[in-house]
């Protein structure tokens, strides 16, 4: 049973006056010392997760997946005489996935990487700890390298063991950029898509050198880069690049590769949207030329699979198939903690939000119970809190979390909604030390977009951001150091100091204007059947806003939309605040694939936001096990069957246990009744 009523802002201000403590930041909602100022639950998950349960005792151990068996994916000729090759040399190939700017480097190296390591993101020295154990790049020998017809399309000839090419790499390590389970050639069904290399193999005749990459490359823009080292000169450090493909090197400038690898060619293949150029939009587009000279633009391809394969310029032809939905898990290998655990998820989820608008102390705290997946699943906040605002979300605010915020223009959002803040929430392993870490951004949303001198030309609105190692961040508090003081030639400005007071005083940055803390021990609430428990939860993310950070204008009512989406931003959940819109995810923010976002959140019943400051209160009757709207002996006769059958629902305390105490739990409910 569930019963609404109005909780005014007035009535809340009141509390906060008389309130003398404050919560405390840590992810637990805790009745007895929080309950007088959190208001009750004003929003509660109605949609089972798709975006993975968390359950108790989960844990990923032993087991990585099956490269081996991966016969389509990425294949391309390249003329052997473009190498300065005769096709009787040793070469060697290191490679890996990287972000559609070339800025942030996958954990899909060709090499051994320690098992288990994370992405890495931006340029490494891998000689240094800790691949100083490790070997990131492979040696071929081409004097035996197979010699057999070669058709190029993306799928391995001969497949598997055949006969048509030599495998000489083989994955060790799970993938942080998505795991593919949609088995379409161009990987973009209704499960968005993943990016891994999970083998190469390689084939030569008198004309070319043929190189197989088995596995996925996302059509989000993600791309695969592959250096050879010919043996004739070449970089042992990456520089800067040249010619069309310079952002490719530029991207990953000051990178250090094996000591002995002196990379002298570059091939490179993404999705990258070429429609402003007049090309095709998501198709893979490829690029070749020499580490220390152009790097040319070979064009690209109109299509994925067989039909779509061919020629290039400069005499390389390329195939790519998209449909593996084996290989490498996206899951770490080794044991990881059983849940629950603090620190720990398993899936992502929204179960229920509560807010206290503490007026005395300028502060917004806002509680979302559920969970955060350790794969930077993202979490997504919009804050409309002053007049103005971006109804529709525009392509010039500030670059914050790679871009990610202009990135998701020309979403429009509920017709009321024009949110002038936004920040973010996601966790996930760190590539160098196998930590879980955690960050968070935020940024100004300016009605005309990001703030700009009117005498000077520059930017002065700053992308915030702040996090690192849970054991260094167990609450992230944007407290500094970093804040960029703009002498008219930075293009960008970072904090990690809130972004709209940063903008203010940059010489004067203040600690703790937004913080955030999360707990992930809820192992109830929402599970991929079942939303039943989803007001019981009472761990999840903690936020804490200052109000003039926030822009609240003292009177306006503080409205909240918000969502979880994957690593990129551009594949969203069926989590999302509000009213419900579908059991299913809601997907691609641009669902047709023309380079341009559609998602239009009217296109939805009711509104996809939330009213902090006069919300609507939903009570919640958890001992209501058959939701009839009353208290009687069917409801213990549901509990026992589920409790007898161990459903996570019948877990009453939320122990992550079935025993006496969930059973005493649910008697003193049931005894107690419902308002």
């Amino acid at each position: 049973m569930k019963i609404q009523s109005t909780f005014g802002v007035g009535l809340i201000a009141s509390i906060a006056g008389m309130a003398v403590a404050q919560p405390t930041l840590d992810g637990i909602y805790d009745p007895g010392t929080e309950g007088s100022l959190y208001t009750d639950l004003i929003w509660v998950q109605e949609n089972p997760t798709q975006f993975g349960d968390n359950s108790a005792g989960l844990f990923t151990g032993g087991n990585f997946g099956d490269p081996e068996t991966v016969a389509t994916g990425v294949e391309v000729a390249i003329p052997l005489a473009s190498l300065g090759l005769s096709g009787g040399e040793t070469i060697r190939i290191a490679g890996w996935v990287n972000s559609g700017d070339r800025t942030f480097k996958s954990n899909q190296l060709v090499g051994s990487l320690p098992l288990d390591t994370g992405n890495l993101g931006n340029a490494q020295d891998l000689n240094a700890a800790p691949f100083d154990s490790t070997t990131q790049h492979i040696d071929v020998d081409l004097s035996s390298a197979a010699s057999g017809a070669v058709t190029i399309d993306g799928v391995l000839d001969g497949g598997v063991g055949g006969s048509s090419y030599t495998n000489v790499f083989i994955q060790g390590n799970y993938t942080g950029f998505g795991n593919e389970t949609d088995g379409t050639v161009d990987g973009e069904g209704p499960n968005g898509g993943g990016s891994e290399i999970d083998g190469i193999y390689v084939a030569k005749d008198a004309t070319n050198l043929y190189i197989f990459v088995a596995g996925n490359l996302e059509g989000n823009g993600n791309g695969l880069d592959l250096y050879i080292d010919t043996g004739a000169g070449g970089s042992s450090t990456l520089g800067s690049g040249s010619g069309d493909g310079a952002f490719i090197i530029d991207g990953q400038s000051g990178l250090v590769f094996d000591t002995g690898f002196d990379a002298d060619y570059v091939f490179s293949v993404d999705t990258i949207d070429d429609d402003m150029d007049g090309g095709t939009p998501n198709v893979p587009h490829a690029y070749f030329g020499g580490v220390g000279s152009n790097i040319d633009d070979l064009g690209n391809l109109s299509g994925y699979g067989a039909a779509n394969a061919g020629a290039l310029a400069s005499g390389i032809s390329m195939g790519v198939d998209n449909s593996n939905i084996a290989g490498v898990t996206g899951d770490l290998s080794q044991a990881t903690p059983v849940s629950p655990d603090a620190d720990w998820a398993y899936g992502s989820e929204l179960d229920n939000a509560r807010v206290f608008i503490d007026e005395p102390n300028n502060k917004l705290y806002l509680f979302l119970a559920g969970n955060m997946e350790g794969n930077y699943n993202k979490l997504v906040l919009f804050f409309d809190s002053q007049p103005g605002g971006q109804n529709v979300i525009l392509d010039n605010n500030v670059d914050i979390a790679f871009n990610a915020l202009n990135n998701m223009s020309n979403i429009t959002f509920d017709s009321g909604f024009e949110p002038d803040y936004w920040m973010d929430f996601n966790q996930g392993v760190d590539g160098g030390s196998g930590e879980l870490q955690r960050f968070a951004d935020a940024a100004t949303m300016r009605t005309n977009g990001a703030n700009i001198d009117p005498f000077f030309g520059v930017i002065t609105d700053y992308g915030s951001f702040d996090g690192g190692l849970i054991s260094g961040f167990p609450t992230v508090p944007f407290a500094g150091p970093r804040i960029d003081i703009q002498d008219g030639s930075l293009g960008s400005l970072f904090a990690n100091y809130g972004p709209r007071l940063s903008e203010l005083d940059p010489m004067n940055p203040i600690d703790n204007l937004v913080q955030a803390a999360m707990n992930n021990s809820n192992v109830a609430g929402v599970t991929d059947s079942d939303a039943s428990g989803a007001s019981s939860v009472n761990t999840g993310l903690e936020i804490c806003i200052d109000l003039d950070e926030l822009g609240w204008d003292g009177s306006q009512d503080i409205l909240l939309a918000g969502w979880i989406a994957n690593g990129g931003y551009d594949f969203i959940s069926n989590q999302v605040l509000g009213a419900n819109p579908s059991t299913d995810n809601v997907g691609p923010r641009d669902s047709d694939g023309d380079g341009t976002n559609d998602l239009d959140w009217n296109t939805f019943a009711g509104d996809q936001f939330l009213n902090l400051s006069n919300p609507t209160v939903v009570v919640d009757c958890p001992p209501d096990y058959n939701g009839d709207g009353s208290l009687n002996f069917f409801d213990i006769s549901t509990f026992l069957s589920l409790f007898s059958a161990q459903d996570p629902s019948a877990d009453f305390n939320g122990d992550g246990s079935y025993n006496f105490f969930d059973i005493s739990a649910f008697l003193s409910a049931f005894s107690a009744g419902c308002p």
